[in-house]
């Protein structure tokens, strides 16, 4: 891409597509490309570009710098149109004040790709449970269907479930006597006889998430490690399960725990995994060099459970649970980057793992960190994680003094589920991808009126606060305020302060187009039928986004060892 252009056709973009992303061997040049369509999710989840990011406009300042990290990364924006007055040229502008260099947005928008016949899908994390399926398919992985579930388990037929998904989302709703592991994590566990027939003949690990792609995972990682041959993932997870009438759990607490396993084992597993498939490795040397080098992104990120708190600053990002996978689309947007893993030396097993899959997803060049204890160089905050110019912000307790006496307006710029989960009473709710709703409370602003921007950290609501005043300077020269709270809604909370779930329509300032249709935030006589058109839907989402040739996985073919510890033991019912 050309530095100086401001506009790409899309038939020039499909073509930067279907280039691959890395080159063979290793050490030829690497052209990245970070696509970052800038609509609202809710309209990003109707149609998009199979392999863009979405990056809303209304957070983009704030989340770009670590969705894209190095400023010379070609950049193409996307949004409806491409018109003049477009949120991407708006973003276009974003970006050239944090320094990105090379940006162009895309001729006509996302209409005119359509128009021009080029491949789009529908819905959210399409990618990342695209290939999730294909991982199915790939290495044989048995399923274990709902009603074949309940008439094991009514049978008494040996059976250990076990959730691979974060904790929080297990406690949101789960299966009734299951256990908890998320991701990676649940590899590092020993799979042996405890008392309840695990290791018979007939017993089955049935892995299930909400629907398919974590449960897909989790037990075709056990099948291949030899961790467990009988590891079957539970087919649709809880969501079929509620669809047959089954009763779900919800604030649930694990039935139990699995052991840990030694971290000898796990330290060869690991290094038989990196070593079969030849997954690269990176010392700290090597780190050094990528760290300075200009000319090629690098994403680090430590798939510990725990963050370590020295390393805060260092640039390297904590994604526990073995979520980067699942995540990947909101994590790395810049396509054939750098990924460099860490882990826990003594085993590095989840890093292991996470290479394994990540570099099968097909976007990256990914590398495990094997030089011991990562070392805390620092690294500068990304720019667009600071807020320059901000007003100063209002602390819980004088904010609590300006509600009573009726001066404030709270008006809440962060995601919608956070305000749907718990808000200060009374908050307005606004998208902040442009403030013109906040347009007529500014022109009857009089003096003394507060207007307080809250987010769930505060961090957004200073990049709001710092916008509003300067857009309505003539409110500020009749003696309104524009300010934000401290410490955001999680402040507030912390301070003893109670938050509101209940709203109005006439609080929001704007609809909830941060919202992709979580089927997890349906509730009531609309769930079932959200539920089976959701299942329906990701059945038949990696075959649609297949037609695409600029997407490729690279499965790895496997070994007569490995392809026997794959097909294990079959799935009985």
């Amino acid at each position: 891409m050309s530095p100086t252009a401001t506009h790409i056709s899309p038939d020039e973009l499909f073509a930067l597509l279907l280039a691959e992303p890395l080159a063979e061997p290793l050490t030829e040049p690497v052209v990245e490309l970070a696509v970052l369509d800038v609509r609202e999710t809710r309209w990003f989840v109707q149609r998009h570009l199979n392999l863009a990011r979405n990056a809303p406009f209304s957070g983009l300042e704030l989340q770009v710098g670590a969705l894209v990290p190095r400023r010379s990364t070609p950049v193409v924006l996307i949004d409806e149109l491409g018109a003049p007055d477009g949120v991407a040229r708006q973003a276009t502008a974003v970006l050239a004040r944090l320094g990105y260099a090379d940006v162009r947005t895309l001729a006509g928008g996302l209409q005119r790709w359509l128009a021009e016949g080029l491949p789009a899908i529908d819905g959210y994390g399409t990618l990342v449970k695209a290939f999730g399926d294909r991982v199915r398919l790939h290495y044989g992985t048995p399923g274990l269907p709902v009603e074949a579930l309940r008439e094991r388990l009514r049978e008494g037929r040996p059976t250990t479930l076990v959730d691979a998904r974060p904790r929080a989302e297990f406690e949101f709703l789960s299966l009734p006597g299951a256990r908890n592991h998320p991701g990676t994590e649940l590899a590092l566990r020993r799979f042996e006889p405890d008392g309840r027939n695990v290791g018979a003949d007939d017993h089955l690990w049935a892995i299930n998430c909400f629907s398919r792609t974590r449960g897909i995972v989790g037990a075709t990682t056990l099948r291949l490690l030899g961790r467990a041959s009988d590891a079957v993932f539970v087919e649709d997870g809880v969501m079929d399960w509620g669809l047959h009438g089954a009763p779900t759990v919800q604030n649930a607490a694990p039935q139990d725990e699995l052991p840990p396993e030694s971290p000898a084992l796990l330290r060869g597993i690991a290094d038989d995994l990196l070593r079969s498939f030849a997954l690269p490795l990176a010392d700290a040397a090597q780190l050094a060099r990528w760290r300075n080098d200009d000319a090629r992104t690098l994403y680090m990120f430590d798939v510990r459970p725990e963050a370590d708190p020295a390393l805060a600053g260092t640039g390297l990002r904590h994604v526990p649970g073995g979520q980067l996978l699942m995540h990947f689309e909101n994590l790395v947007g810049t396509r054939g980057a750098r990924i460099v893993l860490v882990d826990d030396p003594a085993h590095r097993l989840r890093a292991a793992i996470t290479a394994f899959w990540l570099t099968q997803l097909g976007q990256a060049e990914v590398h495990v960190y094997d030089d011991g204890e990562f070392l805390p160089a620092q690294a500068p905050a990304a720019p667009s994680a600071v807020v320059d110019d901000a007003p100063p912000p209002v602390a819980p307790d004088a904010l609590a003094e300006l509600q009573a006496s009726g001066a404030a307006a709270v008006i809440d710029v962060g995601p919608s589920l956070d305000y749907e989960r718990g808000h200060l009473e009374g908050a307005l709710y606004l998208l902040p991808a442009s403030l013109d709703a906040l347009a007529p409370l500014a022109a009857q602003a009089t003096a003394g009126r507060t207007f307080v921007f809250t987010s769930p950290d505060g961090t957004l609501a200073a990049r709001v606060a710092r916008d509003a005043q300067r857009r309505w300077q003539g409110a500020q020269n009749s003696g309104a305020v524009f300010t934000w709270l401290q410490g955001g809604t999680q402040g507030w909370k912390a301070s003893g302060r109670p938050l509101a779930t209940a709203f109005a329509p006439d609080q929001l300032l704007t609809p909830f187009d941060d919202d992709w249709g979580s089927v997890m935030r349906v509730f009531g006589p609309r769930r079932d039928a959200a539920w089976a058109d959701y299942l329906a839907w990701e059945r038949a989402l990696s075959e649609r986004v297949l037609q695409d040739p600029s997407v490729r996985f690279r499965f790895f073919a496997l070994s007569a060892r490995r392809q026997a510890q794959a097909q294990g033991r079959a799935a009985r019912s």
